[in-house]
């Protein structure tokens, strides 16, 4: 029998309610797949992709106690905070010994976010690349403590050097009091009381050597100028020096984040 239509309305055929159908799986598919590529692209977008420089002092003066600054606890406690607050994607190492730039102390940067399959727990494989660049570090600290000196402004050229360039600015950690002593200079708070003879001791201490590729880079002490915390008289030129050599010459950017 047939069923007559409310007038003004076409009989809906087998072929109008198929094309229906396809639209809607259509539409569902459309907002599935826009569903998947916005996470791809959210995903994408919260990778880190800083590239990050650690520099680790292995002087006398980074030992633990009364004497010392203790640079392993300080690394310990400061290096895991700075690869997830900075976004790492990369780690350079550098060392402070007598001769930083040519010092025999290598170790390989470690890919802080290393590809894997879609189905990969990201979150963990990152949680295992920080434990590699923790040991790493340890690495490269037990090495440095082997050769002795203190050679900071060498270890910033060498970490300098070792950052690839392109979009990301740059982050250094540095784990050093950044007590320069090597065979050719040694930094003296006696010495760069007044502007004139602080200059004098940065341009002797640059000389040859020249000023760190750090230009634009941000630069995190940690353990800076720690020596001179109980007496402001010789922290003053202490840190009068180096932010000339620092922000001035080098024109890097620096923050107080991990300083302790």
């Amino acid at each position: 029998m047939n069923v007559p239509q409310p007038p003004g309305r076409p009989p809906r055929s087998g072929r109008f309610r198929r094309t229906v159908r396809a639209l809607v799986l259509a539409a569902s598919l459309m907002a599935s797949l826009a569903a998947v590529t916005g996470c791809t692209a959210s995903a994408e977008a919260d990778a880190p992709r800083t590239p990050c420089g650690l520099v680790i002092d292995g002087s006398g003066s980074g030992a633990a106690g009364s004497r010392g600054f203790d640079a392993e606890a300080k690394l310990k406690s400061t290096l895991v905070p700075f690869l997830t607050d900075r976004r790492c994607g990369t780690l350079a190492f550098a060392p402070v010994t007598r001769s930083s730039q040519t010092s025999s102390c290598r170790v390989g940067d470690v890919d802080l976010d290393p590809p894997a399959e879609e189905t990969t727990d990201r979150d963990s494989l990152r949680r295992s690349a920080r434990v590699v660049a923790i040991q790493g570090a340890l690495t490269m600290l037990k090495c440095a403590r082997t050769q002795g000196g203190s050679d900071v402004i060498g270890a910033l050229a060498r970490i300098g050097d070792a950052m690839p360039s392109g979009k990301e600015t740059p982050s250094l950690l540095v784990v050093s009091d950044f007590e320069q002593a090597d065979k050719e200079f040694t930094l003296r708070v006696s010495e760069i009381g007044t502007d004139e003879s602080r200059e004098r001791a940065v341009d002797t201490l640059l000389g040859a050597r020249g000023v760190p590729g750090i230009a634009g880079m941000d630069v995190y002490p940690v353990g800076y100028g720690m020596r001179h915390d109980a007496r402001p008289s010789d922290y003053r030129p202490f840190d009068a020096f180096w932010t000339e050599i620092l922000s001035r010459r080098a024109k890097a950017h620096v923050h107080d984040d991990y300083r302790k």
